[in-house]
């Protein structure tokens, strides 16, 4: 079916431009309308495994953005009108698993996607709802993505990068291994998104229907269907497994005209009619939320809230992470920029409102042994400061100063316990100020977001800055990166440039 075959070749290209981009993106370099967005922002699942999450504390399961609960439902629109689309049309891992599984063809002809009888394979089936009720209860406890570390689909677009689990890869081999006897492995058995969504093909508007007075049994429809679906014997398929590919269709593979369609009472849909319904939601879903300033691929800076108790509704802590900035844990918690720059030793530090808790743990890597000022650090500090509850790890350490800005806030219990956790600012190691100076002397890392105030705060002058650039932008918080592409620059040759 060359329309559908257009299509998932189109969104196959799409994801893995935005997943190259991406990885540019990481390394400092920009591609001009390649999308620089990670590939957890354009999964619709994300925005599934985030429903928990976004109801009890209003954020999303972490590196889940605005963007996947959009894809979310626009694909559930298109499920509820054709049933599982997004399986059939639009996948990218769907389609490389047909993409080798026409190696297989080649090489079993008709034995392909028959080894596993019926009988047994109508049960197996049913092993992708365990998995999918398995992610969904993980992730709405850990607010985590719990199936990151086994998605071959994740893996196979993120192959060259170290971010994957070997678990990924191990099941993305299997995968590929099972392609060659069974059309579509991972779809049947395993796939919790696909699970979902074969859900609506109970209550989907346009369903595979049969017309038993024309239809001749010659059970073509059965043999052409890749999830071994029967449909000679049926009137209306409401089958958990079927993709809406419409390969089984008079328009493709019956032989009688009119015989077997999706249809809706007399009017009957079509694969050349299927391609602009998709572009349409798509267009009207993403590009109206872009319009409307909606949609987003970024990670938002708000943690999640208690969900009951004492403290419901109040932010909890122990949701703060290491790419927070002093500001964002200001603007969630009331805690002032300025306080916790005294508590951490940051007043050297030029734009101390953009520095990353997560710079600590680097900055603090010469302590002794068993002794850590990181964002487990931050974290504490912040409950303590706050009254918020927070359990800290056995490693927890604070500097000195943290102490006066908490020792009339905390019970008398609390003061003693943190006096004993209390370290001195390294003497003679490399401080927050020496850190600056040390890469700067020896090589300025500029990454592909780094910003013209966070390369001030590295020390580098504007003088010097002229020297490699010859002009600077009016707002500080433009990136390098966007800057250079601006005035016709590559960035990879001012990148070098800060490096020497």
């Amino acid at each position: 079916m060359k329309i559908r075959k257009i299509v998932q070749l189109v969104f196959f290209l799409l994801i893995l431009s935005v997943s190259i981009g991406h990885s540019l993106d990481e390394a400092g370099i920009k591609v001009p309308l390649i999308s620089t967005a990670s590939l957890h922002a354009v999964c619709p699942f994300g925005g599934v495994v985030s429903i928990y999450e976004f109801f009890v504390s209003g954020s999303y399961v972490k590196k889940i953005h605005e963007s996947s609960f959009i894809l979310m439902f626009v694909v559930f629109a298109l499920a509820i009108l054709l049933g599982p689309v997004f399986c059939g049309w639009i996948c990218p891992f769907g389609t490389f698993q047909e993409w080798v599984s026409s190696l297989g063809k080649k090489i079993f002809k008709k034995r392909f996607n028959t080894f596993i009888p019926y009988k047994v394979d109508k049960y197996l089936r049913f092993t992708r709802y365990i998995l999918l009720v398995l992610v969904l209860v993980k992730t709405a406890q850990s607010a985590q993505l719990m199936f990151a570390n086994i998605d071959p689909y994740y893996a196979l677009f993120n192959i060259w990068s170290d971010e994957v689990a070997i678990t990924a890869y191990i099941i993305l081999a299997i995968t590929i291994i099972l392609s060659l006897f069974v059309e579509r492995p991972f779809c049947k058995y395993a796939c919790p998104y696909g699970a979902l969504l074969g859900i609506t093909n109970t209550f989907k508007i346009f369903k595979i229907r049969r017309n038993k007075s024309t239809c001749i049994d010659c059970k073509l429809c059965d043999k052409k269907c890749p999830m071994n679906i029967p449909l000679s014997n049926v009137e209306v398929s409401r089958n958990h497994q079927c993709i809406s590919c419409l390969e089984c269709t008079s328009e493709y593979s019956c032989p009688k005209s009119g015989t077997l369609n999706m249809s809706f009472k007399n009017v009957v849909i079509k694969a050349k009619a299927v391609a602009p319904v998709i572009v349409v939601l798509f267009v009207l879903g993403v590009g109206g939320t872009m319009a409307l300033n909606i949609w987003n691929t970024e990670t938002t800076k708000i943690p999640r809230k208690y969900d009951k108790g004492e403290f419901a509704g109040e932010f909890d802590p122990a949701d703060i992470r290491g790419s927070y900035a002093l500001a964002d844990i200001e603007s969630s918690f009331n805690v002032p920029v300025q306080d916790l720059v005294d508590a951490f030793g940051l007043k050297d530090i030029k734009y101390p409102e953009e520095f990353q808790i997560k710079s600590l743990e680097e900055m603090y890597g010469n302590l002794p042994d068993g002794v850590e000022i990181g964002t487990d650090s931050v974290r504490y500090f912040v409950s303590l400061y706050t009254g918020l509850p927070y359990t800290p790890s056995e490693s927890i350490h604070l500097l000195r100063p943290a102490f006066r800005l908490l020792k009339d806030r905390v019970s008398d219990e609390t003061r003693e316990y943190i006096q004993g956790i209390l370290v001195d600012k390294p003497e003679g190691e490399l401080g927050t100020t020496e850190i600056i100076e040390h890469e700067v002397s020896n090589s300025v890392q500029i990454k592909g977001k780094t910003t013209f105030k966070e390369v001030f705060a590295m020390g580098i002058t504007e003088e010097e800055l002229l020297k490699i650039l010859g002009s600077l932008p009016k707002n500080l918080n433009m990136s390098v990166r966007d800057y250079c592409f601006e005035i016709g620059v590559e960035f990879s040759v001012v990148k070098d440039a800060f490096s020497e």
